[in-house]
């Protein structure tokens, strides 16, 4: 939860440079608790910061009913996303930036099978030769030596 987004447009920007984005995702679930009530301004700005944008908040909570009568309605927001939602937003986010190429990322568990993080691989440069040379390496490192269970699709 270090890298804020203005680093990852900047690394983008270049179109020479790609990037592996080791994206925390443990640390995204202490920030975006599903209790909304823990969801503090703190901890909305560093998704903000890491995110590059707010319309998270909209994608991730949704408000449920929890009581309906005929005087009122009564709703609590909730976190809907999972891990494999909010992962596939990061991808999303970095399609914005890195337009030569975005794979989709290897997920890494902690011991006890929670998620850790997803590493990602980026290509900012557009050149088709050079985002076929870069996702040709990235592929065979990700894809080396690892069970096709551990991969995220």
């Amino acid at each position: 939860m270090e890298v804020s987004w203005a680093t990852v447009e900047a690394i983008a920007k270049t179109q020479a440079l790609d990037c592996w984005y080791f994206f925390p995702l443990s640390g995204l679930y202490r920030n975006a608790p599903h209790d909304p009530k823990k969801l503090d301004l703190g901890k909305q700005a560093s998704l903000d910061r890491v995110l590059g944008a707010t319309d998270w908040r909209s994608r991730w909570y949704n408000h449920e009913v929890t009581r309906e009568d005929i005087f009122e309605t009564q709703g609590q927001a909730v976190r809907r996303a999972d891990v494999n939602a909010i992962e596939a937003y990061v991808k999303e986010r970095l399609e914005t930036v890195f337009k030569g190429a975005v794979l989709n990322p290897v997920r890494l568990h902690h011991k006890n099978g929670a998620p850790l993080a997803s590493l990602f691989f980026a290509v900012s440069n557009t050149s088709s030769a050079a985002v076929k040379l870069a996702t040709d390496m990235a592929s065979h490192i990700l894809n080396s030596g690892r069970p096709s269970h551990k991969r995220s699709r």
